[in-house]
């Protein structure tokens, strides 16, 4: 019997998963309804159904729903999705209202070990963070994320695993705040920290015994063809992105019955998803200088890839800013 945690996820259909899956947790970076009212000026992803049983032949024992993209279609929607994973008996945490502390945390059976999860969305992200009235992501604070390991901890559990969803998108390491923040939960009782939000696959790495995955990177996320950026009135664009073979692969964890963890790379190629081999980012920052240098190298990566893969003539803005990036530093 394994647990397995995946990425990100967006079923706009039924997916194939080409291996064996037992139990399963992951995150749901979508609200299973398109009727509601879009969150404004920003992408705005969502499900006109669930595909989830279709996908995994399964249900999953919970879902994260800690992340920039369950609100998306506002109270409406979401409220929809909660209704779909109770149809379904699919427990999820990590969003909701403050008086029900945002479901977290949450306590999974896995054969006879009891598994406490808990998961929260940084302000970096930009998602819509629930409050005392309104339904929405819980707000990545170390005092809380403390609290609720504490109340796991109280509660026996065989092991504690929290999920934020945080770090910049397309960079495969985490920020230097990201990384003593994960450390902060190890060293206060949580036994694994898996993150998400990248939307590539970032580093891991192994601390005072326990792993930290600092981004799985994207599970199942398609090429997006959808309106987008709303201003209140009508959607202004049409938001298009073919994904890159960066944004189709991803970490597998997997917890045996005995609670030892393994992992190993996916990649997603049509409708399927298959088992492979790939090297992995492995560089952690020891200090915001050190980060700050290496995103700045990062972004000029990223900027020369963009280009090779869409050429095209630059505009003013674009020299000006890849001009910024190239300038030595007095």
């Amino acid at each position: 019997m394994t647990l397995t945690f995946f990425g990100d996820t967006v079923l706009d259909k039924p997916y194939h998963l080409d291996f064996e899956i037992d139990r399963f947790v992951f995150n749901l970076e979508t609200p299973l309804s398109c009727e509601g009212t879009p969150a404004l000026h920003k992408v705005n992803i969502c499900q006109e159904k669930s595909y989830i049983k279709e996908t995994f032949r399964d249900t999953p024992l919970a879902v994260s729903l800690a992340n920039n993209h369950v609100m998306d279609y506002g109270e409406e929607a979401f409220k929809k999705t909660k209704k779909i994973l109770k149809e379904q008996n699919i427990p999820y945490f990590g969003a909701g209202v403050k008086s029900e502390n945002f479901n977290n945390p949450i306590v999974i059976a896995f054969g006879d070990k009891k598994i406490g999860l808990c998961s929260y969305c940084c302000p970096s992200a930009h998602p819509t963070f629930g409050d005392e009235k309104n339904n929405g992501s819980a707000y990545l604070d170390p005092k809380e994320v403390l609290k609720d390991i504490e109340k796991l901890q109280e509660k026996k559990v065989d092991m504690i695993i929290v999920q934020p969803h945080w770090g910049i998108q397309e960079i495969p390491f985490p920020t230097f705040s990201d990384r003593e923040m994960a450390h902060l939960f190890i060293d206060n009782g949580a036994d694994m920290v898996i993150g998400h939000h990248a939307h590539v696959i970032q580093s891991h790495e192994i601390y005072n015994g326990k792993y930290i995955f600092y981004g799985l990177g994207n599970f199942i996320f398609p090429d997006l063809n959808m309106p987008s950026y709303h201003n209140g009135k009508e959607f202004t664009v049409m938001r298009y992105k073919i994904q890159k073979i960066q944004h189709r692969r991803s970490i597998v964890v997997d917890i045996d019955h005995d609670l030892n963890i393994s992992f190993f790379g996916v990649e997603l190629n049509g409708d399927t998803i298959t088992k492979r081999e790939f090297k992995l980012p492995m560089w952690l920052p020891n200090s915001q200088k050190e980060f700050q240098k290496k995103l700045a190298r990062q972004y000029k990566i990223n900027m020369i890839k963009k280009f090779m893969d869409e050429p095209k003539l630059p505009t003013l803005a674009h020299l000006k800013r890849f001009a910024k990036l190239f300038k030595k530093r007095a």
